[in-house]
């Protein structure tokens, strides 16, 4: 005997409203790439990171300071400044306008240890966090820069590093 309390009608609506969805979420899907060939996504990093291990001979010819970026993949923040700092045009033409930047990526986590270039840069600048700026001038105290306070708290600690003189900035927020 059928159920009384069964539901009447046919169970053929459910499934038809299911693939009909579906098929506008696929159009919907194809549509957005298609608009992504048309008006690619703008490169999130428009700083000119230089190697490691010509950096400190390019600052000098340059007759700028150099610009370590103390970062790792995982790091929430440093995605963060990332986007928001390097990726910005206006933050990254002063950047390597007035700096020879160098990005040291912490590779400890994902790998084991670090490569000994890094690990070197790391004890030298007592690297606790990430991430790190750390702005270096020949005979001058290092100016560092410990977590990311934003992007017109970097931007404003970078330019006062920039053209500070020995020890005028300091040592940043640590």
């Amino acid at each position: 005997m059928p159920d009384p309390d069964a539901p009447k009608g046919s169970s053929r609506r459910v499934p038809a409203i299911l693939f009909w969805l579906a098929g506008g979420l696929l159009a919907a899907r194809i549509g957005l790439r298609a608009w992504e060939t048309v008006h690619p996504v703008a490169a999130t990093d428009l700083v000119s990171w230089h190697a490691i291990a010509g950096a400190e001979a390019d600052a000098k010819r340059a007759g700028r300071p150099l610009l370590y970026d103390f970062t790792a993949a995982w790091c929430p923040p440093c995605r963060r400044m990332g986007k928001e700092v390097f990726g910005d045009a206006e933050a990254a033409a002063f950047i390597n306008a007035a700096f020879v930047p160098v990005r040291v990526i912490d590779r400890s986590r994902e790998e084991g240890k670090n490569p000994a270039d890094i690990e070197a840069l790391q004890k030298k600048f007592g690297i606790k966090a990430f991430p790190t700026l750390v702005v270096v001038r020949p005979g001058r105290k290092p100016v560092t820069l410990e977590g990311y306070a934003g992007k017109a708290g970097t931007v404003k600690a970078l330019r006062d590093a920039a053209g500070s003189p020995a020890g005028a900035a300091g040592r940043g927020r640590r």
